[in-house]
């Protein structure tokens, strides 16, 4: 994350994708986003899917992340192996938790992860270069997610773990974990204790916003990346006003 973020001197957008087609990354490519996270967890996405879907990102330069569905070694090997450029793993609420899950995305001596050179992300065995990442820290985003109000009181003893990438604020979970609205002054203020710690410890941060307009406010407030909505999202927008627009009188 780090590295985009420098190549475009400015904070990176992505989206969530949540249709299992090519056609949406290529057309999200098109529109001008950054990079993608394939939702693991909220759409339902075969292996065969994330696989193909991977392959059509970095084929067009566009950093696929994987949101996998739990803390499950097996989700986390494979789609690194598929060439993930990293994962984001959800509901992450102590120190514990979080080395963890890291670990998973790391070769040994520094974690757990297995070898599987002869997988997309090893060059099919056939690229010395790949096969020479196994060496040292694989060098793939690791964002977890800060969903659940205990995890915003542990929050700096999260930040502490290991090779840690990015946090990411998952408004909505965290919202309903709290029983109060998304817009209740109580969630607005964890959300930003969980920011500021963040940069406090120059650790990136990110959250999702639902419009373009509300992604640059949060830009504004200091956010190292965004998320905004996702392809069912905008295309259902988009639908919407293109249906209301043809309907309405002048």
């Amino acid at each position: 994350m780090e590295q985009l973020s420098e190549q475009l001197g400015r904070p990176p957008v992505g989206t969530f994708v949540k249709i299992p087609a090519i056609q949406t990354v290529e057309i999200l490519k098109l529109a001008g986003f950054d990079f993608i996270i394939i939702d693991g967890e909220h759409a339902p996405l075969s292996m065969h899917d994330l696989d193909v879907m991977i392959m059509a990102a970095r084929a067009i330069e566009l950093p696929p992340i994987v949101r996998v569905p739990d803390h499950g070694y097996a989700d986390v090997q494979r789609v690194l192996d598929a060439g993930a450029a990293g994962v984001m793993v959800p509901h992450v609420s102590d120190l514990d938790e979080a080395r963890r899950v890291i670990a998973q995305m790391i070769h040994p001596p520094f974690g757990t992860r297995g070898a599987g050179g002869g997988m997309r992300a090893g060059g099919w065995g056939l690229d010395p270069v790949a096969a020479s990442r196994y060496t040292a820290v694989d060098d793939v985003w690791r964002i977890l997610m800060i969903e659940e109000e205990r995890a915003v009181e542990r929050v700096e003893e999260i930040l502490s773990a290991e090779n840690l990438s990015a946090l990411f604020i998952g408004p909505s979970d965290l919202s309903m974990s709290m029983g109060l609205a998304r817009s209740d002054a109580k969630v607005n203020a964890a959300i930003a204790r969980v920011r500021d710690a963040a940069k406090a410890r120059g650790v990136r941060v990110g959250t999702v916003a639902p419009t373009g307009k509300q992604g640059r406010q949060l830009v504004e407030e200091g956010y190292d990346f965004v998320l905004v909505s996702n392809d069912t999202g905008l295309l259902g927008a988009a639908g919407r006003e293109a249906v209301s627009a043809t309907n309405s009188t002048a």
